[in-house]
């Protein structure tokens, strides 16, 4: 992934969870169209990203605790990846 396939990425994981209230069925179907596979669903969703080989596991809440849950979610899932795919810095 290059660092402008990852801000198109980024930008759209954004725009999923912009206002996210709860996971629905249509976040889930965006969600796997960036790539990611919903591996269990209980008190929380784990979902799955593939990146070069190695797989990475992110936990959801399944409703969130405040108005800003969406974005620091998705700035955390960013992070991890940007670390992982060697982008950082």
């Amino acid at each position: 992934m290059t660092k402008e396939e990852f801000k198109v990425f980024f930008q759209k994981l954004k725009d999923i969870f912009v206002g996210y209230r709860r996971i629905n069925g249509a976040m889930i179907g965006k969600l796997r169209e960036l790539g990611f596979s919903l591996l269990r669903q209980r008190k929380h969703y784990i979902f799955v990203y593939d990146l070069n080989g190695k797989t990475l596991q992110f936990e959801v809440d399944k409703t969130p605790g405040d108005t800003r849950s969406g974005i620091k979610t998705a700035c955390d899932i960013g992070r991890v990846i940007r670390r992982e795919a060697g982008l950082a810095g």
